[in-house]
């Protein structure tokens, strides 16, 4: 809703003895180096000297910018962001220097899933499959990283390949991160997991990292966005009860039209329509032309109604909150209603222009959009000017445009920006609240909603307070003019890293899971075989190791698809769980013991239990 405005990454662990052991292989690796001086300049290997492998390691980031995988900052010798000519040259200028000192700083490691970022993946549940583990490196003032050092163990089987098995391969590495995205496995261990990184930089020096994660199903076996997502944004309402609908008064309001040329008019609200649908599907990661982009969330926005089932958003007015609301939408954790309408749930409900100039009318960069054309403050609306039909046709080349054309032309197409801009960053946001963002409390119950005046259902940094980043989800108050619009140097907000984990099935929603724990084990039940009387019961106790309060134990036999239902579970101890066996619900037969931690986690045992 909208209103007034270093280290590595080591952890305690809970993981196999095997895992620990594994884990102290590597631990020679860790410690705290002294920090070292810095590397001559071009020595990118950091043998203190500058030559042949420099050169080498230099031509293979050649080409590469900042923002490209492979770039190596340590190589950007002229320090514009991109290695080139120039930075060759000064290679070659200092070929042969020596004398300088050795690299022994370890680079930084840090392992993750899906980008989300240190302070939000302490307790991260992934599905089996489809999500991505992330890992970033820094070589700081080092030298290098080397990515065919990378080694990466898992605790247990993925994706077809073993526990302990090396699964760089299936990596993309670059000087900065590297990443998998986990192929769909039926068979990934529903359990905590842990992996085992290392990366070596151009010198030898090792960085480790070892990170836990949990795998769950999602509930009910139904990803939030497993089935395509449809979104009508209906512009037709007429919710003031004028002569014209809600959304024609709003472009009025901003002088983007005027009644006194209809013609003119029609086209700017079918172009205004267009132009924010469009902005609205890049929020999710769609090309301008309506083609999926590098990573499109499972979702699609029309003016006209989809087929079914689908979901509406009407825009236009005024909310009956009051002006200073530019929208609102119902919050529907995990999508559990792809068919929505917000368009009935109330007049709070929707998106609405009009709080823009409610909201920003002080903003020197809205002054700027709209005063030219905003009649309330002497500017000429879009169908005023004589010149406003030639400068406005899709035909009109500035090449051949008088000054005065192009001045009036630009006037009308930066209004047009801020305005389709300003509601698609608002229609994308509220259709976030649609599709289950931001659910309250943190990971992974959560995504870090604030459940408490405008924070509710939007973003909070994991310490409570509002992000500094210009996140799409974050309380609208919050938001500046130029934050909403990409104005003034601002870049345009996006969904932080865990709301787009979300928005691609790639996390969790689990509240049972409340730490990194062992699966839970089993190794003997006494008495076995348990003798019940009929008509009678006997204690029965089952011993192993890692159950949770209060384990669930069921008993299972083949040809009754009904479990048989334990009386009176009580937990002893971590190791230790008591229950009583009805006759009336066991009948004798050998049964397979199914015991499920409060966190999710299951062990089957078959053919566990024999009862007499």
């Amino acid at each position: 809703m909208w209103g007034v405005a270093g280290a590595n990454h080591i952890r305690d662990v809970n993981v196999p003895p095997r895992s620990i052991r594994t884990a102290l292989l590597f631990s020679g690796f860790l410690g705290s180096a002294a920090a070292a001086s810095a590397l001559l300049a071009g020595d990118l290997d950091g043998d203190g000297s500058v030559g042949a492998n420099d050169e080498a390691l230099l031509a293979s980031f050649y080409g590469s910018a900042e923002s490209d995988p492979g770039y190596a900052a340590a190589g950007d010798l002229d320090g514009d962001g991109v290695i080139g000519v120039r930075d060759l040259a000064r290679l070659g200028a200092a070929w042969g220097t020596s004398g300088g000192p050795v690299d022994t700083t370890p680079p930084s490691l840090r392992v993750t899933l899906n980008d989300i970022p240190d302070d939000m993946d302490d307790l991260l549940v992934a599905p089996p499959g489809g999500f991505d583990i992330t890992i970033e490196f820094d070589a700081g003032d080092g030298s290098v990283i080397d990515p065919a050092s990378l080694v990466v163990l898992p605790s247990l089987p993925i994706a077809g390949d073993p526990a302990f098995g090396d699964l760089a391969a299936h990596f993309e590495v670059g000087q900065r991160r590297a990443v998998w995205r986990v192929p769909a496995d039926p068979t990934l261990g529903r359990t905590t997991h842990a992996l085992l990184a290392q990366v070596r930089d151009a010198a030898g020096n090792p960085a480790v990292s070892l990170y836990q994660y949990a795998v769950r199903d999602f509930p009910y076996q139904r990803p939030p966005l497993g089935n395509p997502q449809r979104i009508f944004l209906d512009f037709d309402r007429n919710r003031s009860l004028g002569p014209d609908v809600d959304f024609l008064e709003d472009l009025r309001r901003y002088g983007l039209s005027t009644t006194s040329a209809p013609s003119l008019e029609s086209e700017m609200r079918a172009r205004l329509v267009a132009e924010i649908v469009k902005r609205t599907q890049a929020f999710y990661g769609w090309n301008a032309d309506g083609t999926p982009g590098e990573d499109p969330v499972g979702i699609s926005f029309s003016a006209t109604p989809p087929a079914p089932p689908y979901s509406r958003l009407c825009v236009g007015g005024e909310s009956s909150l009051g002006s200073i609301f530019l929208g609102a939408a119902l919050l529907d954790v995990g999508n559990s209603n792809e068919a929505s309408d917000e368009c009935a749930s109330g007049g709070q409900y929707g998106v609405f222009p009009q709080a823009i100039a409610a909201l920003w009318p002080n903003s020197a960069s809205y002054q700027a959009a709209f005063h030219p054309l905003d009649p309330s403050v002497g500017g000429i609306p879009v169908g005023s000017h004589p010149l406003d039909a030639s400068v406005t046709s899709p035909s009109f080349d500035p090449a051949t445009a008088s000054a005065e054309e192009i001045a009036r032309h630009s006037q009308i197409e930066n209004a047009v920006d801020a305005f389709a801009q300003g509601v698609a960053s608002a229609v994308a946001h509220e259709t976030g609240h649609m599709l289950g963002l931001v659910a309250h409390g943190a990971a992974p119950g959560g995504l870090f909603g604030g459940t408490s005046g405008s924070a509710t259902d939007h973003n909070l940094a994991a310490g409570g307070s509002v992000p500094v980043e210009n996140y799409l989800m974050n309380a609208g108050g919050s938001f500046t003019f130029s934050e909403l619009t990409g104005r003034d140097g601002k870049a345009l907000p996006i969904f932080r890293p865990l709301n787009w984990a979300y928005l691609h099935d790639r996390v969790v929603l689990d509240s049972r899971v409340t730490g990194l724990f062992p699966p839970p084990t089993l190794s003997s039940i006494s008495p076995n075989p348990i003798v019940v009387a009929p008509g009678g019961s006997a204690t029965v106790t089952f011993h192993g190791s890692g159950f949770l309060e209060t384990p669930s134990i069921q008993l299972r036999i083949e040809g009754d698809p009904t479990p048989n239902a334990l009386l009176s579970e009580t937990l002893l101890d971590g190791g230790t769980v008591g229950g009583v066996i009805h006759s009336v619900l066991v009948p004798p037969g050998l049964y397979d013991v199914e015991i499920t931690n409060g966190d999710g986690q299951v062990l089957l045992a078959p053919d566990a239990l024999e009862v007499q």
